[in-house]
């Protein structure tokens, strides 16, 4: 995934549900510098809802660390590894309750080609969580709509 506007060109992994159907995200020693797409959403350029998620920070700045200054109009690239690529230009930058049921329906499958990106947003606060250590007061939520798609 590709976010010149932020200096965002991080590798892309494919990530599921757990036992309980929350989505799993990325941890580990690397945890901070990769993005996770979900197998449950549209493959991206396929005309669905394509879902990603990473860390705001991680041991420090993660790979969104500064995905909330996007704006409408920045672009996102992903480029497989022969060069293909997909287009999407963000149209919504939003600041959202992770408890609210519309911030998790922003995952839900859609009828046409868009991008999410769901990231942690607002305040960290120390829950004494053994993996994360606290949780943030919200998420920040991007969405974006297709633009191209380069086949080769």
């Amino acid at each position: 995934m590709i976010i010149d506007r932020i200096g965002v060109n991080a590798p892309v992994a494919v990530y599921g549900l757990d036992e309980n159907r929350v989505p799993v995200v990325p941890t580990g020693d690397y945890a901070g510098g990769v993005v996770a797409w979900y197998d449950f959403s549209a493959r991206p350029g396929s005309g669905g809802n394509a879902v990603f998620a990473g860390h705001v920070t991680w041991n420090g700045a993660a790979v969104f660390y500064s995905l909330s200054t996007l704006g409408a109009g920045d672009q996102i690239r992903l480029v497989d590894d022969r060069g293909a690529q997909v287009v999407y230009q963000v149209v919504m930058n939003e600041s959202m309750d992770p408890n609210d049921p519309a911030t998790l329906q922003m995952m839900y499958p859609a009828d046409r080609d868009m991008l999410t990106i769901v990231t942690c947003g607002g305040s960290f606060y120390r829950t004494g969580d053994p993996v994360f250590g606290g949780e943030y007061t919200s998420r920040t939520v991007i969405r974006a709509e297709l633009v191209s798609i380069t086949r080769v």
